[in-house]
């Protein structure tokens, strides 16, 4: 058809772009009810002719196609080398070469063609390179139903024995994006049969709003193929019956890339996501009315400090009041109960004391006030204050303060609080030898320890010791309390910037280490001796 087109100068009346084409109602007829798409192109590569046959096969208008350049209509971005490959083949053999090639449809869908180019000279023109080329004429004969039904049976002969028995559903496309296999395990999952699908894009397995952009990453997946997930971080969704009004469900994708001696193919394995989802919402919902409900109680028992420890105070106080015998004389038994409910009051206090801390903490409601703290003093005014307590239990309670003392920039309350809590514990669980409290600067940090002879622990219960309300060992033998004590210590610890180490042995006693960072800390001169 091409070669009997009858080239002389002339002006398309569609457009305003000067060209070689001048035909006769025969010819033009001829032209349109062509069964090939042909194309007329200038040197230069703009459209010069656009018959119905390429209206029908790439979807342009032939007002949408006159006087744009070819490439940019029908090239895939990654085909461009192979385009200019062509004409260059043309120019240099100057005649019609027969190509199989991929091209774009108006709506981003790939078309497998054959193609024929011939380069058109003047007369006496030689007959390769560019001088004297006046156009060039191309056809096209789309071919991509037999190209994927030969891909189809190909890669069905190969796996679909293999891939029927998967649990995944199974969609295999070619480089053109056509599904080619279709499992079974598919056909449930998008509640379609096999033979509706294959040889259709892929892209409609999919909901409508995504099916653009999907040509794209599928276009770029080709470009670098790799095995991996598809959409890492993004919601997929597939389609699930015929048409646009299908059901919508959200999918997980797996791609692999397959290689093979009749050309590139991908292979997406599809899981219906939709029970995890559910699950999932649910989770994260019910996580959420948690996290309200613990705040609640955070800020309740945060707020009811002074409502709990004030009628605490009252009996403590008037029971004090009592045993100093401001009220009168009283009976060796009547001491004795008063002495119980007293010691039971301050045992509560302390319990409350313990919890309202904790809530705080979790509430965010601690507020600390960091300034310049001798450690080396605090630690004498902790071992002064907890003496009589060792003393009560005929232990040793050793102090070992390196001098200089390190000053650091901590609050002074929660690191008593701290110190307290880790001694108290060195007492309590101590029976009979001793109980010390040294202070270490040095090697990049300063370090507290509270060390004791007391029972020990265990290494299984050592990974527990931290936690809220957590009590280790013999439970016939433990001291009374709520195991808040430990778990406080280490918050408080973190908020300070310092961290709690646990070393001991079953049997042989406890160390306990507060580690702060060296950085931030100055010494303070050695108080000289009087």
């Amino acid at each position: 058809m091409a070669a009997e087109l009858d080239w002389q100068l002339d002006r398309n009346p569609r457009n305003s772009v000067d060209h070689p084409i001048a035909r006769s109602g025969l010819e033009q007829l001829l032209i349109d009810e062509s069964p090939q798409a042909l194309v007329v192109t200038s040197p230069q590569g703009e459209v010069w002719l656009w018959n119905r046959m390429a209206q029908h096969t790439f979807g342009y208008s032939a007002e949408e196609a006159l006087g744009r350049p070819l490439a940019q209509l029908l090239v895939p971005r990654d085909r461009a080398d192979e385009y200019a490959g062509l004409r260059q083949r043309a120019l240099a053999e100057g005649e019609s070469q027969a190509r199989a090639a991929m091209r774009c449809h108006k709506d981003g869908r790939l078309l497998y063609v054959d193609l024929y180019t011939r380069a058109v000279r003047e007369d006496g023109a030689p007959r390769q390179g560019t001088d004297g080329v006046r156009c060039y004429v191309s056809s096209y004969r789309d071919v991509t139903a037999q190209r994927v039904a030969r891909d189809a049976q190909w890669i069905g002969q190969r796996y679909r024995n293999l891939l029927e028995s998967v649990p995944d559903a199974i969609v295999i496309v070619n480089d053109s994006g056509r599904i080619v296999l279709f499992n079974s395990q598919a056909e449930r999952l998008f509640a379609r049969r096999r033979e509706q699908v294959i040889g259709s894009s892929i892209e409609t397995l999919l909901p409508q709003r995504y099916r653009q952009a999907h040509i794209g990453h599928r276009t770029r997946f080709h470009g670098t193929p790799q095995l991996r997930s598809m959409g890492a971080g993004l919601e997929l969704y597939g389609l699930r019956g015929d048409g646009d009004a299908g059901e919508e469900f959200p999918v997980e994708i797996s791609l692999s890339p397959l290689d093979t001696e009749e050309g590139k193919f991908v292979m997406s394995a599809i899981r219906d996501t939709t029970e995890r989802k559910r699950f999932e919402r649910e989770l994260q919902e019910k996580n959420a009315a948690l996290q309200v409900a613990n705040q609640a109680k955070d800020r309740f028992l945060a707020t009811m400090s002074h409502e709990l420890r004030t009628p605490l105070n009252a009996i403590i106080g008037f029971t004090g009041i009592l045993l100093m015998r401001l009220g009168g004389e009283l009976t060796a038994e009547q001491e004795r109960q008063l002495g119980i409910v007293k010691s039971s009051a301050e045992h509560l206090l302390s319990l409350i004391n313990d919890l309202l801390d904790v809530a705080r903490i979790q509430a965010g409601m601690v507020q600390l006030n960091f300034e310049p703290v001798d450690v080396g003093a605090l630690l004498r005014e902790v071992h002064a204050s907890l003496m009589p307590l060792a003393q009560a239990k005929a232990l040793a309670f050793e102090l070992g303060v390196s001098e200089p003392s390190p000053v650091l920039q901590v609050d002074r309350r929660a690191l008593r609080q701290i110190l307290i809590n880790l001694i108290n514990n060195a007492i309590k669980f101590t029976e009979r030898g001793s109980v010390s409290l040294g202070l270490v600067n040095g090697s990049g940090e300063v370090r507290i320890e509270v060390c004791d002879t007391g029972v020990g622990i265990s290494e299984a219960d050592q990974g527990k010791l931290f936690g809220a309300f957590t009590q280790v060992g013999d439970p016939r033998r433990r001291p009374e309390g709520t195991g808040m004590g430990l778990h406080l210590s280490a918050r408080l610890a973190e908020l300070l910037g310092a961290r709690i180490e646990v070393k001991s042995r079953l049997g042989e006693g406890s160390c306990f280490s507060l580690h702060f960072p060296a950085q931030g800390t100055r010494e303070q001169p050695a108080v000289a001796a009087a």
